[in-house]
């Protein structure tokens, strides 16, 4: 299980990282397939999916809940291009599933409810205060739930 979690961190933090270097804080990590050139996009969704499939195995066993989030966030990375009619749907509800079915997961199975009221409450600051933000704030939520994730398997795995 450790690999697992080394794996699924450092294919995320190494994304995030380079985009983040590349193009800046963007609206959205999804926006993130848009930026990078065309021969690239497949680098969105193997992202996604380096981070999710092992977070999948790892979680699946402790709750189902983290089953559907990574299933979730699996849409994401395939239903990538969130701007054509075909996969908007699944994007938006893929990453719905990601977000909220982790966070229910962390609350409830984990029981780390602490960790997901602040999520949930930071969700809202961010939302409420977007303007100042430059319209980021989907972005920060995103990451987020990602590092939630990260912490809770973290605490599992290696305490």
């Amino acid at each position: 299980m450790l690999g697992l979690f080394i794996a699924m961190i450092t294919v995320f933090v190494t994304y995030v990282t380079f985009i983040v270097a590349k193009y800046g804080i963007l609206p959205s990590i999804s926006e993130s397939y848009y930026r990078l050139p065309e021969k690239y996009n497949f680098l969105f969704t193997l992202a996604l999916w380096g981070f999710a499939f092992p977070a999948m195995i790892i979680g699946t066993p402790v709750t189902g809940l983290m089953f559907g989030a990574c299933a979730g966030i699996m849409f994401v990375g395939a239903a990538a291009a969130f701007q054509q009619t075909l996969t908007k749907t699944v994007h938006y509800v893929g990453a719905s599933m990601g977000m909220i079915l982790s966070q229910v997961a962390i609350a409830t199975t984990f029981g780390m409810w602490y960790l997901s009221l602040g999520c949930v409450v930071t969700a809202l600051l961010l939302y409420l205060f977007r303007k100042q933000i430059n319209y980021t704030h989907l972005w920060w939520i995103e990451i987020m739930c990602f590092v939630a994730i990260g912490v809770v398997y973290g605490m599992k795995i290696i305490f």
